[in-house]
């Protein structure tokens, strides 16, 4: 299993239909151990997290359901580019990605879901804290998560261990694009996260 380290978010729009592709993508200063990088660049010590799930085990997420904003969306397992960025469904459809590499919904840990924010997450803003959100899993389980915080960072504040390395509960994070686009068009300037904890009945 990689340990999920240290890094920066970032996603590349090609186009605004979403004929393109955005990735999460480290910075020289945060890489993700132990996916190869240049010699020159510095990595981090890995941070402990959960344990993850296998990908083609009974907890593995399949689905997830937001009533609020309407959204019923197809979870697939996503990981990392060959850059070592972490990798985003196509903004062709309306599928969620989950960071098969960290922990699994359900689990002791942060599991993360992205999508694009002209995709599956284009009304992600709208959620507030108090929102449900529901995981369904492969095993048929459904699973009741709800909002705790909304927050948007510039790109540089996203507190990226909270994101994916918080270990003291069962969470789930949900992350997009957020705020305009930068003058060369390649990326927005903004980060839009929503923190979400397990609800234990």
């Amino acid at each position: 299993m990689k340990k999920l380290g240290i890094f920066l978010i970032c996603f590349t729009v090609f186009s605004f239909w979403g004929a393109g592709k955005e990735s999460f993508s480290p910075t020289p200063e945060f890489t993700l151990p132990p996916v190869a990088v240049p010699a020159s660049v510095p990595q981090p010590p890995p941070v402990p997290v959960a344990n993850a799930a296998e990908v083609d085990g009974p907890d593995v997420p399949v689905a997830l359901s937001i009533t609020a904003i309407k959204l019923n969306s197809k979870i697939i397992p996503i990981g990392l580019t060959a850059e070592g960025a972490l990798d985003v469904p196509s903004g062709s459809t309306k599928n969620v990605g989950w960071y098969k590499d960290g922990a699994a919904p359900g689990e002791v840990g942060s599991a993360v879901l992205d999508a694009h924010v002209f995709a599956a997450f284009a009304h992600l803003d709208r959620l507030t804290a108090g929102s449900n959100i529901y995981i369904t899993m492969q095993n048929g389980a459904k699973l009741h998560f709800k909002v705790y915080a909304v927050r948007t960072y510039k790109n540089a504040d996203v507190p990226l261990n909270t994101l994916f390395n918080k270990v003291d509960g069962r969470y789930l994070n949900l992350i997009t694009c957020a705020g305009k686009l930068t003058a060369d068009r390649s990326t927005y300037d903004h980060r839009l996260v929503i923190y979400s904890k397990l609800v234990e009945d």
